[in-house]
């Protein structure tokens, strides 16, 4: 076995035995990337201009070059050695042998069983577990381990190949043959611990007369305290005006923030170090920015902006994408023609949106793409509609199936016809995500020997789960601050180092030993995560690490989580603690602040627009005055301005879909009807014959609107419960005093303080005395003291009765609501309609009916003449009228604070 410990040897020693030819092997890339650059700004600093390679390799790396040598130095009749599977292989060959098994149909994820058992095996060849013998120990779950494992290794064993976690071993072998050259000493950097089979491998290189040395970083802290703050985010912050501080008075110094859950907290980190340390960074056209700080933590490729297009581009290959990846693929900057057609592009999404269906076929895009009505044609998207088309063609001319080969050629032809990644240049990161991507299809394209055939969505799937997995960090230029999780740190070394989120919920971590593995052996062994004590004494020797990782290191650690407190980590109670008051930190100004500070600013309160001119027509009917009653400014913004918000895809039908059904059933309906008497002459099979059509004629208008959200079942499902809500309704209606049906949607302009409207009610009833009733159809609760006060909440009643000349009896809402079927409104007279309320009930302090519809004629009018003279405050009238308004980015309400109350204060006191 290896003989421990290994001697350290300190850098300057390592940088010159590298020069003479020694190997040093490094516990992941960032490390290797960082010894790299050590070595070069020394050999700089000796004033080299050129210098040989050292050979700074990743463990991992190390080992596949090494069987790489052996392999490719032999000629074919003398190399034995199985074919090394690559990690997607070796994955795939899991899932082929697990989705094989008896096992497969009780599991709910195999995906992640996968992971679990690839885990399970690489800990079983890493720690050495006997587990052949072990029968008191194996539970169900080990048992199917096992026999996945033997299986597993059957398919390796005929097929001559090598999984990566017995290639140490089998490395091994080839260095005790003698079949791979060997460096005079070998140096090993950031290890904290090593498995077995490292040892032995190790003991290999010993054996062979290899120096084996461990590199030491020199110093060890000098200056180490303990601060506690309030929460996460404060902690984050102070650590970035921390970092700040010290950039702002020793420029040249590396600092390190060390996250231990960086992977939860990545996007709070980056929003906050950017507004400390680059605050300009959210200014319009910046692009992207050369940041002082570089968040170490890889992402899964396919979250890249540039990837998740190209992702999108092989789902759009199945027929279809829901509306949300439908935005995204018409918005993206990486599809061909995107620069000349981005505005059209976005119109056209927003074309899309108007149905509100959750999905979009291909053939409606290409269609709506192609073709518009001629006052219409904004939309229009000739380039796309063209490279779509061809995209169409390619994709029906394609087998059914194909092997993986066979597939990555299609991704590629897609992506091709379709113009990624566009038109524009790359900048740095966007051509790394391409050549990563170009990498993973090759990875894809070596499933061949696996995974013989794959059918089309089968393919897609798998790719995408590669991309997810394979982990993406752009190199960028060497940056002072470096943020980075506690495996990245291993063996790094800082001028200055702060170590936030370490209280005892989280350090160390709690264990959580692998489920396919006997609990038992994995504690005996002391395997990573198999109890609370590996747990402590593990973190015990990263945190001594940690803390010696700088001449200066500050510990934080936050109070609360939540309404949940919490302590320090006990492996950093002892530290001196230090108010954070006494930390030397930056002051950090808002970016608002700093930018009003550089000039002299005016402040002008314009709640005034263009008024209208004269014969200037203005849409929307009714629907402008309600607007302009909740907010001049929405009103004037949506019908001046025709800013209107994006449709959002819903699930089935929303209230207005199902309002607009049952206004189209009940004109229908009437129109047979006619009158009352009609309806209590109809027989029972007659009225359930008519409700039935009613009901079918309403969800024919709608299928032709929303074809995909009205299937056969829906339909049925939908054709049911109208019928039901209908007869329900019609029962109510039979117990009105006598009624005839006069008008329905009629059409009645107006002109109202110059403003031409045109109001068109639900219904006109007649009734015996020669009066008339205007009804309005509601699906939902409804409240007839929504039309009363100087900003009424629902004016479009009140419109239709001042539009109207012949007399009125009554004016109201008819409630179409299972269970809660009813008549809401006044009358004029007290009796004339069964449980509505005379007007006099309503609305206080007015005598006469005449009196009423005067009022209203002079709040209407008074909301006109504001349209007219274009008033346009940013004055809701209450915070309700906010709550559906799809244009706060516009106004920016939240933005003014207390401005929006202070001109509703002023608009009160001119009225």
């Amino acid at each position: 076995m290896l003989k421990l410990p290994i001697p350290l040897i300190c850098e300057d020693d390592v940088f010159a035995v590298l020069g003479a030819g020694a190997l040093l092997l490094t516990i992941n890339n960032r490390l290797a990337r960082e010894l790299q650059h050590r070595y070069d700004r020394v050999q700089q600093v000796k004033g080299l201009t050129v210098w040989e390679t050292p050979q700074i390799l990743p463990w991992s790396v190390w080992l596949q070059r090494c069987y790489d040598y052996q392999t490719l130095t032999l000629t074919e009749t003398d190399n034995s050695s199985p074919a090394l599977l690559s990690p997607l292989q070796e994955q795939s060959l899991w899932e082929r042998v697990i989705y094989d098994s008896p096992y497969s149909g009780a599991l709910l994820q195999v995906p992640a069983t996968v992971r679990t058992a690839q885990e399970a095996w690489r800990l079983w060849h890493a720690w050495r577990l006997p587990l052949a013998g072990q029968s008191l120990f194996l539970t169900e779950d080990t048992q199917a381990f096992l026999e996945w494992a033997q299986v597993f290794e059957d398919y390796c064993r005929v097929d001559h190949w090598l999984d990566n976690a017995r290639l140490p071993d089998a490395v091994g072998g080839m260095l005790e043959s003698g079949q791979i050259p060997l460096p005079g000493t070998v140096i090993l950097a950031g290890f904290d611990e090593y498995t077995p089979q490292q040892q032995e491998l190790l003991a290999v290189l010993e054996r062979q007369g290899v120096l084996l040395q461990v590199f030491a970083n020199q110093g060890g802290s000098q200056q180490t305290r303990r601060v506690a703050l309030a929460d996460t985010i404060e902690e984050i912050t102070v650590a970035a005006r921390w970092a700040r501080h010290r950039l702002e008075h020793s420029p040249g110094e590396k600092i390190g923030v060390i996250v231990p859950e960086l992977e939860f907290l990545r996007v709070q980190v980056a929003r906050i170090f950017d507004d400390i340390l680059h605050p300009e960074a959210v200014l319009p056209g910046r692009g992207r920015i050369e940041r002082a700080y570089n968040l170490s933590l890889a992402q899964p490729l396919a979250d890249n902006p540039l990837v998740h297009t190209a992702l999108l581009i092989l789902e759009l290959s199945k027929g279809e994408l829901s509306m949300v990846e439908m935005g995204a693929f018409l918005r993206s900057p990486f599809v061909g023609a995107a620069e000349q057609e981005f505005s059209h592009r976005a119109l056209l999404d927003a074309y899309l949106r108007k149905t509100r269906e959750e999905r979009v076929s291909l053939e409606r895009l290409w269609k709506a793409a192609i073709t518009a009505r001629e006052e219409d044609a904004n939309h229009r998207c000739p380039a796309l509609g063209e490279r779509l088309q061809q995209f169409k063609v390619e994709v029906d001319s394609l087998p059914a199936r194909q092997p993986p080969s066979g597939w990555a050629q299609s991704f590629t032809c897609w992506l091709q016809l379709l113009g990624w990644p566009g038109e524009r240049p790359l900048d740095s990161e966007e051509y790394q995500a391409v050549s990563a991507w170009h990498k993973s299809i090759q990875s894809f394209s070596s499933l061949d020997r696996v995974v013989p055939s794959l059918k089309k969505n089968v393919a897609i799937g798998k790719f995408r789960h590669l991309l997810v997995e394979t982990l993406f960090q752009p190199e960028n230029p060497i940056v002072p601050v470096q943020v980075m999780g506690v495996l990245e740190a291993a063996g790094e070394q800082f001028d200055a180092a702060w170590m936030l989120g370490l209280h005892d919920g989280i350090w160390p971590t709690a264990p959580r030993p692998n489920p396919l593995l006997p609990i038992e052996l994995q504690r005996h062994y002391r395997l990573p995560h198999a109890s609370a004590e590996r747990e402590l004494a593990y973190t015990r020797v990263v945190t001594e690490r940690l803390l010696a990782s700088a001449p200066v290191v500050i510990v934080s650690h936050p109070r609360r989580e939540g309404d949940r407190d919490l302590r320090p980590s006990p492996l950093i109670a002892e530290l001196a603690s230090v108010l954070p008051e006494r930390l030397q930190l930056a002051s950090v100004e808002s970016y608002v602040n700093e930018i009003q500070q550089t000039g002299r600013m005016e402040t002008l309160v314009d709640a005034q627009g263009p008024p209208l001119e004269a014969g200037a027509q203005v849409g929307g009917g009714t629907g402008l005055l309600k607007a302009q009653a909740a907010c001049p400014f929405r009103a004037f913004a949506e019908y001046r301005l025709g800013a209107k918000g994006l449709e959002e895809p819903s699930v089935g039908l929303e209230s207005l879909d199902q309002g607009i059904l049952i206004h189209v059933a009940l004109q229908y309906l009437w129109e047979k009807l006619q009158n009352q008497h009609t309806l209590l002459s109809c027989s029972a099979e007659e009225l359930h014959g008519l409700i039935a059509e009613a009901a079918k004629q309403a969800i024919a208008t709608q299928t032709a609107v929303r074809p995909r959200i009205f299937t056969e079942r829906f339909t049925a499902i939908e054709q049911e419960r109208l019928e039901q809500l209908l007869l329900e309704w019609l029962e109510r209606d039979k117990q009105r005093p006598p009624f005839a049906v006069l008008h329905q949607e009629r059409s009645q302009p107006l002109n109202l303080g110059g403003l031409s409207l045109d109001t068109r009610a639900d219904r006109i009833d007649q009734l015996e005395s020669g009066e008339r009733v205007i009804v309005d159809y509601k699906t939902g609760r409804s409240n007839p003291r929504h039309w009363f006060g100087e900003r009424p909440e629902e004016p479009q009643l009140p419109l239709y009765c001042i539009a109207h000349e012949a007399p009125l009896a009554a004016v109201l809402f008819a409630q179409v609501r299972r269970g809660e079927m009813k008549y809401l409104g006044v009358t004029k007279e007290e009796g004339s309609m069964p449980e509505v309320a005379v007007f006099t009930r309503v609305a206080g302090g007015l005598d006469s009916w005449e009196e009423l519809l005067a009022r209203w004629f002079q709040v209407l009018h008074a909301l006109a003449v504001e349209v007219v003279e274009g008033y346009a405050a940013v004055a809701p009238r209450d915070a309700n009228s906010c709550d559906y308004c799809a244009l706060p980015g516009l106004c920016r309400i939240k933005e003014l604070g207390g401005g929006a109350a202070k001109n509703k204060k002023e608009r009160d006191r001119n009225d």
